[in-house]
């Protein structure tokens, strides 16, 4: 038989104010994703924001072992879904799924990738952090950016088409000169 939500406030509410506090600070330093939380709630939460996008860049740009970064989409993607947890902003969130699209596209430039997934993955990435630049009302914000994502893809199984189509499904304007 499991524990229920309904459980657990019964239990904390039985519970001193300092007890709930010590109990709290030990959660946030047994688990991280605790401390993530309270800080993205009551600090800057662009710190969080910094610490999510440096998991995703070091997978594809700056933890090179032998050479090569390491680039798990896995990783990439599990960053983007924990931080989701941790703020419902859509700005950061964007910011966030930009800096996937960016690390990924970059890799995929430097090293030529031949599994068509590492095109794929942040072609469905863009085009979800557009719809929701568009659903926020930030379109003008990130023009230029997702632009230049664009503008530095590479074309691999058609990787620069097919984020053209969604910046133009989201602009309504076509970049001239791809190639």
């Amino acid at each position: 038989m499991g524990y229920s939500i309904s459980d657990l406030k019964k239990a904390l509410s039985k519970k001193t104010k300092t007890e709930l506090v010590n109990e709290i600070s030990m959660l946030c330093q047994k688990f991280s994703q605790v401390k993530d939380y309270y800080q993205a709630q009551w600090s800057d939460p662009n710190d969080v924001l910094k610490k999510h996008e440096i998991i995703i860049q070091k997978e594809f740009i700056e933890g090179k072992t032998r050479g090569l970064p390491k680039a798990r989409l896995s990783v990439a993607k599990k960053a983007i879904s924990d931080f989701k947890k941790l703020t419902e902003d859509p700005e950061l969130i964007a910011d966030l799924m930009l800096t996937f699209v960016e690390s990924v596209s970059s890799f995929n430039t430097e090293f030529g990738p031949d599994r068509e997934t590492f095109y794929t993955s942040p072609e469905s990435i863009f085009e979800k952090a557009l719809k929701l630049i568009e659903k926020s009302k930030l379109l003008g914000k990130y023009q230029s950016r997702a632009k230049k994502i664009v503008m530095n893809a590479t074309n691999g199984f058609g990787h620069q088409d097919s984020l053209h189509e969604k910046y133009e499904e989201a602009y309504g304007e076509v970049i001239e000169k791809l190639y």
